[in-house]
């Protein structure tokens, strides 16, 4: 798709983050916000040419007037939150280590160990850097742990680690 082409056809504010048509299509009327939120991933999507178009990489291409090279990450971990603002371009292992904590404890880089009984507990703390895990200690709460998982991110990670 050319730039041309998107800028005569959508509007997107980069202050809110969404699109608006700026062409009439079938059911659509002019001014009608674009776009659906796919509830399984998160993810605004925009049918445009009979292609469909994450809304992120689109506002991104808008306001750059160049396809992103790499993913685009969501500073802020909302997906729905396309504001300019909020994004920018990633590799996928940056993007990764701005993810959210999937895991039951709800800290990232945290995990229980129970055969390991270390005064009792074991929370262990461990990160992932260029596709290698690497372990950080085995700690007896499990904010020791997380505080442990953090330092390292930012070292690891920069402006990219997350809590």
């Amino acid at each position: 798709m050319k730039h041309d082409h998107l800028i005569l056809n959508l509007r997107y504010e980069p202050e809110t983050g969404l699109f608006f048509w700026l062409s009439a299509r079938p059911r659509i009327r002019v001014g009608n916000q674009a776009g659906y939120l796919k509830k399984d991933r998160g993810y605004t999507y925009i049918e445009f040419d009979g292609k469909s178009y994450a809304a992120h990489r689109l506002a991104w291409f808008y306001v750059t007037k160049e396809w992103p090279k790499n993913q685009i990450d969501h500073i802020n971990g909302n997906r729905s939150d396309n504001r300019i603002e909020n994004l920018r371009e990633a590799t996928n292992s940056q993007n990764r280590a701005n993810s959210k904590s999937t895991n039951k404890n709800g800290l990232k880089g945290v995990k229980f160990i129970p055969w390991i009984k270390e005064g009792g507990r074991c929370w262990q703390s461990q990160i992932t850097h260029n596709k290698k895990v690497l372990y950080l200690g085995c700690y007896h709460t499990k904010e020791e742990a997380h505080e442990v998982y953090l330092k390292k991110a930012k070292e690891l990670h920069g402006i990219f680690s997350r809590a």
